[in-house]
């Protein structure tokens, strides 16, 4: 009976532990599941195991691949990258192409698996074996850079390394693969037998032994460039000048212009497709001048997309069709300025015929390969450049890059752009390649021209300079056209002419970038002065004109806020100038706005030119406004914070606001830039200050944790809502230390159709910790309430009083022909040729020569 007993006991517990097992097998597998379809995780490629400063390889591990979920696609299975592209993209032809992209990634069919590479190096036999040599992880004989590789073969390591320009390949242990330059010397040389360990990705192979690495040549020519002959006395070239153009700084466009135009050379310029201010105001210089064309198709040139490649093949490709003398090509943008003369360039290029001249990236290649992002692939739709997944980059060849500015000879622009080239293997692989890469014109060519016939004539110096800051130039300030972060360099400012001229004498170096005359013009006038070897002294030297808007414009779209805006400040300064007339001129109603342009002086910014048109025919006004501030400092002494404003399109590479008469709109994205003093005592408890946001409600609408340490640079922070902006007047508070320290007011434009938006009228849990903040006496509050009621009943009249609270009308003039009142007392009216800072076609510069 007890052994029974014990019989049913014991099946008991095996029952029981067996259904314990089962449970547990079953939540661990749901777990798994869920992990794999919730983590978002981009592979960076193999793992490193070593970088070019260290001989030492450091052990690893191998990154896991991007996860795949489930999707409508007809691939059935789409990467979780590809599928954030297709739900954020807004049309269905982008979520389309984006769709089909993704299923071609997936089924191999996107890159080419291998491209061929016609510039070997000489006495070598590509892929040929050195033999088996002694080797493990305390003295590498490849230590530039390894790698610990799944599925390696021997052909696939030799590929890897050959890709980044290293001379030989090493397979080691079955798994690792390593790089260098250094040929191994023959004592460390073993018998075959102790390379027999079986490769990873080919069990019929061997890829070296335990202590042992099986070395090969991977073909590829050493990383020397060509040299430069030194200047021809009086020597002569042909140039071929491509500029892409963007923006509106129409003046400083043909500013360049104006530098480097010689008549025996050629000029052909590509305007964004999206501007057609600069587009139309340089379509004169056709008439004038019979060397200098503008491209008429035209593309949205955005920042790091295919179509900034497809605007320079497309240019070359009209180039050789306009002119058939022309030797070298240069391509230059809106902020490139020349420091030395275009004949001492043409002298240069005389001595070095057939040059390219690119600049590489000067750092390890695979570094470079996952920085620039090489290794994605990217779709340019919606004026944006959408990642999609990884990708392997092409075998065969070898991959560089750098800089997207350069100087290439005639004879690879026919080779690139020739239709009788186009079969080229090389060519149509690499083409088929950079349609889906980030950043295409920043390696194209130089892969190009690395791996074909023209090899010996890559010179690694583009004959350009730059200003590299990367803690400012690298803060993703592209997010809004592509799903990346990248960097761009400096705009030179007058702080940096040493700087400048210190390079000039030491490098040969013919164009610098960027210059921007709206930020400083001063170190342009300094360069040019020293260009001409002249003292440049013409009237407006000092000043800067650039067109914010103009009714002329197809495209963009006009801001709505902004001409709400300029049309009640015209009004404004009409009632300004008649305040004190006895006399009546009822045909002095502003009717609409003509044009909108930003004025600077003395790199300072005065203000915004508004142009405009009244009711009496033949009458038309200038007015120079300013945005005033409505900031607020609390605190007497010490004085905590510098600097507090809220405005829109905020360059925190340049630390300005793009958007300098501040309209704001409710669909505007508003940020608070602020400055800390030295005066914080770092000693404090707190180190941590709040910006409180309030709606014209007196809602709380945001609160922000803000650093106060660092009073050194400029912070800004983002006012995060999804929903539209109630308009009003906002209010933005600073607290320290349970204290308030600064406010400051911006204004939401209300526009029609606003009454029928439905804005978030949610309150903040905060709401009663933060209202206290708000200005309690009397008198602020009433008007507040005031303003707010104002608002509700009469737009109209509420933007009126706003903008005369918001801006300064600092003069008023009239131009061409004075309004008929203006014999009837007013003797003070002025036209606007009188003044200095006068209509926008009175510039000197706005004259091409």
């Amino acid at each position: 009976m007890t052994q029974n007993f014990l019989r049913c006991l014991m099946c008991r517990q095996f029952r029981t532990y067996f259904l314990l097992v089962i449970a547990m097998a079953f939540i661990f597998q749901s777990l798994l599941v869920f992990y794999l379809l919730a983590k978002v995780k981009d592979t960076e490629g193999p793992t490193e195991f070593g970088s070019s400063d260290s001989s030492r390889i450091q052990q690893a591990f191998v990154n896991e691949k991007e996860p795949s979920v489930l999707s409508n696609s007809a691939c059935g299975i789409l990467s979780k990258t590809a599928l954030s592209a297709i739900k954020r993209a807004t049309t269905k032809k982008c979520k389309e192409e984006l769709s089909d992209i993704a299923c071609r990634l997936k089924n191999n069919q996107l890159v080419p698996e291998r491209l061929p590479n016609n510039c070997p190096r000489k006495d070598s036999v590509p892929g040929s074996s050195l033999g088996c040599f002694h080797d493990n992880n305390q003295s590498r004989l490849l230590s530039s850079y390894g790698v610990k590789l799944p599925g390696l073969t021997n052909q696939k390591c030799i590929d890897l390394c050959g890709q980044s320009a290293f001379l030989y390949a090493g397979t080691h242990n079955g798994k690792e693969c390593y790089c260098g330059n250094k040929k191994p010397s023959l004592e460390h040389l073993l018998t075959k037998t102790y390379c027999s360990v079986p490769c990873d990705g080919q069990s019929s192979q061997t890829c070296g032994g335990v202590d042992a690495t099986e070395i090969f040549d991977s073909g590829v020519p050493t990383r020397d460039s060509a040299k430069l002959q030194a200047p021809i006395v009086n020597g002569t070239a042909k140039i071929a000048f491509i500029l892409t153009l963007n923006g509106r700084a129409l003046r400083q466009v043909t500013r360049l212009l104006r530098v480097i135009y010689r008549p025996h050379h050629v000029y052909l310029i590509h305007v964004d497709a999206r501007q057609d201010f600069l587009f139309r105001s340089l379509l004169q210089l056709e008439l004038k001048y019979p060397n200098i064309r503008l491209s008429r198709k035209r593309q949205s040139s955005i920042w790091g997309g295919v179509s900034l490649l497809d605007v320079l093949l497309q240019s070359m490709e009209q180039l050789l069709e306009i002119d058939s003398q022309w030797q070298f090509v240069f391509n230059l943008s809106e902020s490139d300025f020349p420091l030395r003369s275009i004949e001492s360039l043409e002298a240069l290029l005389a001595a070095n015929p057939g040059r390219n001249f690119l600049k590489s990236h000067g750092r390890q290649t695979r570094q470079f390969i996952h920085k620039q992002g090489l290794d994605r692939v990217f779709h340019q739709c919606e004026s944006r450049m959408w990642r999609v997944g990884d990708r392997n980059l092409p075998a065969g060849i070898r991959i560089d890059g750098g800089s997207d500015w350069v100087g290439l000879a005639r004879s690879v622009v026919e080779f690139a752009t020739a239709p009788s080239y186009s079969n080229d293997p090389l060519l149509r692989g690499l083409k088929e390649l950079y349609r889906y890469t980030l950043l295409p014109a920043e390696s194209f060519f130089h892969v190009l021209i690395l791996n074909s016939k023209f090899c010996d004539s890559y010179a690694d110096n583009n004959l350009r300079m730059t200003l590299w800051r990367r803690s400012q130039g690298c803060l993703c300030q592209h997010r809004h056209v592509v799903d990346w972060c990248g960097c761009s360099p400096m705009v030179f400012r007058t702080a940096d002419w040493t700087h400048l001229t210190s390079v000039m004498a030491k490098s040969t170096v013919f164009f610098a970038r960027k210059f921007e005359a709206a930020i400083d013009q001063s170190v342009m006038n300094r360069l040019e002065e020293q260009l001409t070897n002249t003292s440049l002294s013409y009237p407006g030297l000092d000043c800067y004109w650039e067109s914010a808007y103009h009714r002329a414009d197809l495209t963009p779209k006009p801001n709505k806020a902004l001409l709400t805006v300029a049309l009640s400040l015209a009004k404004h300064a009409i009632s300004l100038l008649l305040q004190n007339s006895v006399a009546e001129c009822p045909g002095l109603r502003p009717s609409r706005v003509v044009a909108i342009t930003s004025y600077f002086r003395h790199d300072h910014y005065l203000g915004d030119l508004i142009h405009f048109e009244v009711d009496e025919k033949d009458v038309e006004f200038e007015a120079l406004v300013k945005p005033l501030t409505k900031t607020i400092h609390l605190m007497k002494s010490p004085r905590i914070l510098s600097t507090l404003q809220v405005g829109s399109d905020f360059d925190p590479k340049e630390q300005v606001f793009r958007n300098r008469l501040g309209v704001l709109s409710s669909r505007s994205k508003p940020i608070a830039t602020f400055k800390w003093t030295g005066h914080i005592n770092t000693t404090a408890a707190s180190q941590l200050a709040h910006l409180v946001w309030f709606d014209p409600d007196d809602n709380v609408r945001a609160v922000h944790n803000v650093n106060v340490t660092d009073a050194s640079k400029m912070g800004n922070q983002n006012l995060e809502i999804d929903h539209p902006l109630k308009p009003g007047v906002w209010l933005v508070a600073v607290i320290y230390n349970g204290k308030k320290i600064a406010t400051t007011e911006f204004l939401i434009v209300p526009q029609a159709g606003d009454q029928s938006t439905q804005f978030e009228a949610r309150i903040s849990e905060s709401q009663k910790v933060w209202e206290k903040y708000l200005p309690v006496d009397a008198k602020s509050a009433i008007y507040r309430r005031e303003k707010a009621l104002l608002m509700k009943k009469d737009i109209s009249k509420f933007l009126d009083k706003m903008t005369a609270e918001y801006y300064a009308i600092q003069d008023i003039c009239y131009k061409d022909q004075p309004p008929h009142c203006a014999t009837i007392g007013f003797h003070d009216w002025q036209s606007c040729l009188s003044t200095d800072w006068s209509s926008f076609s009175q510039d000197p510069k706005s004259e091409l020569l």
